[in-house]
């Protein structure tokens, strides 16, 4: 029995990539319930056609800081006049539908398996900037552990625990702390997000030359990423890189 048990050669068999195969292929779209197909765009993303296709990516010319449309791609006005303290936006996607619809399911009904797929929309632009300039250490936008309590997770490290496997560099999980709960900033400016956001990070560590890419879901204002990256410069971090999957844009922008 064991001579033909061996004849049959299981011992080499990958049932994995059969079984990827399989439920990639019974997957409902999570927008429309509509059968999904693999995306040449996202991999293996579980979207049906005409929802991937409506995804809405982010093809203008940017302010390469902070991400906003500029003719040229020359930096804007305001970051040529208060320049954040991150270096670099980098954003594959608008933030409109129906990309927010698939961010509010992962964010707040717990549907981790959305973080695969939005992770993925952010994998080319870690190509590129690979060949330009490679973080040497990868960090999560914190959350207040009174969140994480109500949430379950935090959204933007399950992101970067997704993107770390695809590039190979060191993701600290316990880089930078958020100490403040500060309030919900939804419908703030970005003075006041400053302001509401003074103190609000801490870093137990020393960033002496390090490049730094801080992964996050959405890039509103930037006032998050400023104070987090702020701290990091103060601890001596030489280069931050904001990667998100997407950018607010004023109504209008493309």
């Amino acid at each position: 029995m064991k001579k033909f048990y061996n004849s049959l050669n299981f011992n080499h068999l990958n049932p994995l990539p059969l079984l990827q195969h399989w439920l990639n292929s019974n997957l409902p779209c999570p927008l429309c319930a509509a059968p999904a197909q693999p995306q040449p765009s996202l991999l293996l993303a579980p979207l049906c056609t005409d929802c991937a296709s409506a995804l809405p990516w982010y093809h203008s010319a940017r302010c390469p800081q902070c991400a906003l449309p500029t003719s040229g791609g020359a930096y804007c006005g305001i970051c040529l006049q208060h320049p954040p303290a991150f270096d670099r936006t980098l954003a594959p996607l608008r933030y409109a539908y129906p990309l927010d619809r698939l961010l509010q399911r992962f964010k707040y009904h717990q549907q981790l398996p959305l973080g695969k797929l939005l992770a993925q929309t952010m994998l080319p632009q870690l190509t590129a900037l690979a060949v330009a300039e490679r973080p040497e250490v990868m960090l999560a936008m914190p959350m207040h552990p009174h969140r994480v309590r109500q949430r379950g997770f935090n959204h933007a490290l399950e992101l970067a625990r997704q993107l770390q496997p695809a590039w190979q560099i060191p993701l600290v999980i316990d880089g930078c702390a958020r100490i403040l709960d500060t309030q919900s900033q939804a419908g703030m400016d970005m003075k006041t997000r400053t302001r509401n956001l003074r103190g609000a990070f801490a870093t137990p560590l020393q960033w002496q030359g390090k490049h730094v890419l801080i992964v996050d879901d959405v890039m509103t204002t930037g006032a998050s990423m400023h104070a987090l990256a702020k701290v990091l410069k103060q601890a001596g971090a030489a280069r931050i890189t904001a990667l998100v999957i997407a950018r607010t844009l004023k109504t209008g922008d493309d």
